[in-house]
């Protein structure tokens, strides 16, 4: 008796124990059973070669997700690539049966296509996730994959501007000259009207997207040289308006007056003489070109024992018209570089060479820009299509455009080189023909924070958020050297994708 009742015992802990290993293994829980895969797994699916519709098209990769049955290219095929017609390639396990089922459409019934039987037919994936039907070699298996061909929406290499998010500039009523600089989150713009009159205002960029809104308040900044209050507005080159790492902002006289800003604008500082023109912010401080005795020499504010500060400028050296400079690291050197290009030299003549700062010395790096003044350039990235493998990759580039010389120049001119090389850029990050021309505009760089909400959708991966660097032009003057009252925001459309990983 007792040993039965010991018995039942054991049996009724072992069910029991049974039945919560169950319940834990339920689909509330841990999921399912494993599906019985045997004989039906895709170890291989490519696309065939095909010249008439992509080159390579046999190299672009499909990821095969043997979990959710999923096959795919994660990076999606150019824009406007035709996927109506492709033959695959599959390679699995042994089976019986293959099946190729093409969806049906509003005006096309569902396709089923043998592909044991003819592997050559040409399939139709526009219409949505064909279905690849397989059955095992013993008929005892069976499983269905969605395969899909992605196609880029946009041109994903392109450099998009965004007529939508375009804007006007808010500055000096009826102002006839600006200038924007960037300083932190924010660019600050000075402008000036025809009676001379001076303000300063803030742009504060969109924080996911282009565009942006003005500060309604604007600055009409005080001027004082030797503690007493000066009035030089009229006397400003608005063109020389620049800001440094740590957010001061300069500005010179067309009498050598050189003004400095601690506070955002709101006073400006005589702290020397003699200047000429700004060239280029550096670090903390300023390079530019002083007059000593009628000669012109390079100049420094602060001071500081650089190696070429107060050494004649060389006559091919851009005294006027110069781009914005560019900062850039390499690991062969400590300090920063700086680059820029085109402008008027010493001797009269327009430049279309670049120009590299070494934190020691200037240096003509090369001579290859069409000669002009009032070049956009900046540092920025640009996405680039590996046409053997149809991957995207991302370059570093400098980017130049609207210079004004013996022409327009409307082109886009890229270096990949920080400025050694430069080449026309390719048609997808040439300017729209809805832009107009403007030369001596600001090019400013604004970097943003997308998330997996915003527009362009592109992985299935846990990256939620990344990084998105904007470009924002603003003002510059038309061919006949009126102000365009107007910022524009621009992005490489492959840069809001979300990235792979």
């Amino acid at each position: 008796m007792k040993k039965g009742f010991l018995s039942y015992l054991i049996l009724g802990v072992l069910s029991g124990l049974a039945t919560l290993l169950t319940g834990c293994n339920s689909s509330e829980t841990w999921g399912t059973d494993p599906q019985e895969l045997s004989g039906t797994a895709v170890t291989a699916f490519s696309l065939k070669p095909d010249q008439t519709v992509l080159n390579n098209l046999d190299s672009v990769y499909f990821s095969i997700d043997l979990i959710d049955a999923q096959i795919f290219n994660a990076t999606p095929l150019p824009y406007d690539t035709k996927i109506d017609n492709l033959a695959v390639s599959i390679s699995s396990d042994q089976c019986s049966v293959a099946q190729l089922i093409i969806p049906a459409t509003e005006t096309e019934e569902e396709t089923v296509v043998d592909y044991l039987a003819a592997p050559e037919t040409k399939i139709n994936f526009s219409n949505g996730p064909v279905v690849l039907h397989l059955v095992s070699a013993d008929g005892n298996y069976q499983r269905d994959y969605r395969i899909t061909v992605n196609v880029a929406a946009v041109e994903a290499d392109s450099l998009y501007w965004d007529k939508v998010n375009a804007g006007n500039l808010y500055g000096i009523p009826s102002m006839n000259q600006a200038k924007a600089v960037k300083v932190g989150d924010k660019a600050l713009m000075i402008s000036r009207a025809a009676d001379g009159k001076v303000g300063i205002s803030s742009f504060i960029p969109s924080p996911k997207s282009g565009g942006g809104n003005w500060e309604s308040s604007l600055i009409q900044p005080t001027f004082t040289a030797n503690g007493v209050v000066v009035n030089p507005s009229a006397l400003l080159d608005i063109t020389s308006f620049t800001s440094t790492v740590n957010g001061d902002l300069y500005i010179c006289d067309t009498d050598g007056n050189l003004y400095r800003s601690t506070d955002k604008g709101i006073n400006f500082d005589a702290v020397d003489t003699g200047w000429e023109s700004i060239t280029a912010p550096y670090k903390d401080a300023i390079l530019g070109i002083r007059q000593d005795a009628g000669e012109r020499i390079y100049a420094v504010y602060p001071p500081s024992a650089w190696g070429s500060a107060g050494k004649s400028v060389p006559a091919t050296f851009p005294v006027s018209g110069v781009s914005q400079a560019a900062v850039f690291s390499t690991k062969w050197a400590v300090d920063p570089q700086i680059v820029i290009v085109g402008g008027k030299s010493a001797n009269g003549q327009l430049s279309g060479a670049a120009w590299a700062f070494d934190g020691n010395k200037w240096a003509q790096v090369s001579n290859s820009l069409p000669a002009a003044t009032g070049y956009a350039m900046s540092k920025y990235i640009i996405a680039e299509t590996d046409t053997l493998n149809w991957k995207i990759k991302q370059r570093e580039v400098l980017m130049a455009f609207g210079g004004n010389g013996n022409k327009e120049v409307t082109d886009v001119w890229i270096s990949r080189d920080m400025g050694v090389n430069w080449q026309k850029g390719s048609e997808s990050v040439q300017l729209p023909k809805y832009m107009p021309f403007t030369t001596g505009a600001s090019l400013l760089v604004f970097d943003k924070m997308l998330d997996e909400y915003d527009i362009l959708p592109l992985a299935v991966t846990p990256i939620t958020t990344w990084e998105c660097p904007y470009l924002y032009l603003f003002a510059g003057y038309d061919a006949q050297g009126n102000l365009n009252n107007q910022y524009w925001s621009g992005v490489v459309n492959h840069l809001r994708f979300k990235p792979l990983q």
